[in-house]
């Protein structure tokens, strides 16, 4: 790639620099509505959701992939404003062990709850007060996976544009409708459009088998410690559980995010 073409940072005071570090605390993206990304996957897989970036980072000795390199050129020639990092600042740029030479700034993308529409087929994913960005991020990737059309985040510490939750995701962000509003306004909002609320609680009256979903739905999963609130349990219109065995009585809550999708997926395409 053609370094010449691309304005050089090398001092950790330069604006631009600041800039980037300041997208990595939560203050920073809470004030720009913007937030990073890192890596080819994320970067290709936010060209392809048409996501709004703002700028690109690039470290050439770094960026030896063929198709990064591609990537690169493609989005300079649309326009979009490019910088090179010196060898030095870049590592600060990500939390990937081997760093892959390109990363990007974009505007964040939340759908109001308004603006919500519920097909008679739909899932959807709620979290409240998720503690670890890994796992908000892998129930990020797997409601991707399972189909899901969004995730409502139900409380100002669920951030998923954290850079370790974007991470975790290996780029299903793009794919997923984000809703940020308060457990009420969730509540209030499912009531009125009649979406079936499921809560998942150690503590749950029905083995998640044994319940026969309807949908339009919206499994609900809470703080890896404390689950969810009293408000969203006393709220929802199943609270179900996974079965434990041996001498266990919970597991992650993204892997009970996950066993749960899966269920309420299948029986979506079943029925």
């Amino acid at each position: 790639m053609n370094e010449s073409k691309y304005p050089f940072i090398s001092n950790a005071h330069d604006p631009r620099f600041l800039t980037l570090h300041f997208l990595q605390t939560q203050q920073g993206r809470s004030r720009t509505g913007c937030y990073m990304i890192e890596g080819i996957r994320h970067l290709a897989r936010a060209v392809e959701h048409n996501a709004l970036i703002g700028s690109v980072f690039v470290e050439p000795s770094v960026l030896s992939n063929p198709f990064g390199q591609k990537l690169a050129r493609r989005l300079r020639k649309r326009g979009i404003p490019s910088i090179r990092l010196s060898h030095q600042l870049y590592p600060d740029m990500t939390l990937a062990a081997e760093p892959q030479g390109i990363g990007a700034v974009l505007r964040q993308q939340w759908t109001s709850l308004q603006q919500v529409r519920m097909r008679r087929n739909s899932l959807w994913l709620a979290v409240e007060s998720i503690e670890s960005p890994g796992n908000l991020g892998t129930m990020i990737r797997t409601a991707e996976a399972a189909g899901a059309s969004g995730i409502f985040m139900l409380s100002p510490d669920c951030d998923p544009y954290d850079p370790a939750t974007v991470r975790a995701t290996m780029g299903s962000l793009f794919s997923q409708k984000l809703v940020k509003c308060l457990p009420r306004e969730f509540i209030d909002w499912a009531k009125s459009n009649g979406v079936t609320v499921v809560a998942s609680s150690p503590a749950g009256f029905m083995d998640y088998k044994a319940l026969h979903y309807r949908f339009p739905i919206v499994l609900v999963i809470g703080n890896e410690k404390r689950g969810l609130s009293e408000q969203l349990i006393e709220a929802a219109d199943f609270i179900v559980r996974i079965p434990m065995c041996g001498n266990c009585d919970s597991i992650n809550a993204a892997v009970a995010a996950g066993v749960l999708l899966f269920e309420m997926s299948s029986q979506k395409t079943s029925g």
